[in-house]
């Protein structure tokens, strides 16, 4: 694939940084050595990184000894895993944020992280399309990131799903178009944009959702979607008239 195009956008990026980063205090994790080297030569300018670490036990000794609130990390350690350091990570520090950087995007990975409460999840092949500021952007605001091919990886998984119609679970059309946004990877503020709608509207809505599907968070709702086939993905969310 060229992307020289992209370069002077991915440059641009890169100098502005991202609010997140520039007030957290932050540890990465990664087997991959020349990306854990590339991270670290990024953040002189755009954050706080107190940790660098190749192993899931490295990795958790440093989160508790330097006070970090924010863990980006890859699925592949080269001890360990990333679901699993999220997990014991905010076992320790319930109020640490996780951003899990899925290599190989196969549905055990990511229920993995999802069942270790990861705050964001972005397959690897996207990191480099923005991906990252996006969930970023997300984590902040939001309070979590489901990217579109993970989405899709467990709109296609076998998840043990109902047939649709099959679950007593009942949701307003409203909330329905709300849910579908979320399970194609779409932030509030995607989802209220294309329905046309103010993101405060659209967060009610998903306190909602949350409620009725007793799901943790958005991106277990999505699991629970899925799994109670209570969306068809359209091509896109409808708007909404009045």
């Amino acid at each position: 694939m060229d992307l020289t195009s992209q370069i002077p956008r991915l440059q641009t990026r890169s100098r502005q940084g991202h609010n997140l980063l520039r007030k957290s205090r932050t540890a990465i994790a990664s087997a991959d050595r020349v990306l854990l080297a590339s991270w670290m030569g990024w953040f002189q300018e755009l954050g706080h990184l107190v940790a660098a670490a190749t192993t899931e036990e490295e990795c958790l000794q440093r989160l508790g000894s330097t006070e970090a609130d924010l863990l980006i990390c890859t699925d592949q350690l080269e001890k360990g895993t990333g679901a699993n350091l999220v997990l014991r990570a905010k076992n320790d520090n319930p109020m640490l944020k996780a951003l899990l950087l899925v290599q190989r995007p196969i549905l055990r990975t990511i229920l993995q992280a999802i069942d270790a409460s990861c705050d964001g999840l972005c397959s690897h092949q996207n990191v480099g399309n923005g991906n990252v500021f996006a969930a970023l952007t997300a984590i902040e605001s939001d309070g979590s990131y489901l990217d579109p091919v993970i989405a899709g990886v467990l709109r296609h998984g076998r998840l043990g799903r109902r047939p649709p119609g099959a679950s007593t679970t009942e949701l307003s059309i409203k909330e329905e178009d709300v849910l579908r946004g979320l399970c194609k990877g779409m932030s509030n503020q995607d989802i209220a944009d294309s329905l046309v709608v103010s993101i405060d509207t659209v967060k009610s809505h998903i306190g909602s959702l949350l409620r009725k599907l007793k799901a943790n968070n958005r991106t277990h709702a999505v699991v629970v979607a899925f799994q109670e086939g209570l969306v068809e993905i359209p091509s896109s969310p409808p708007r909404w008239t009045y």
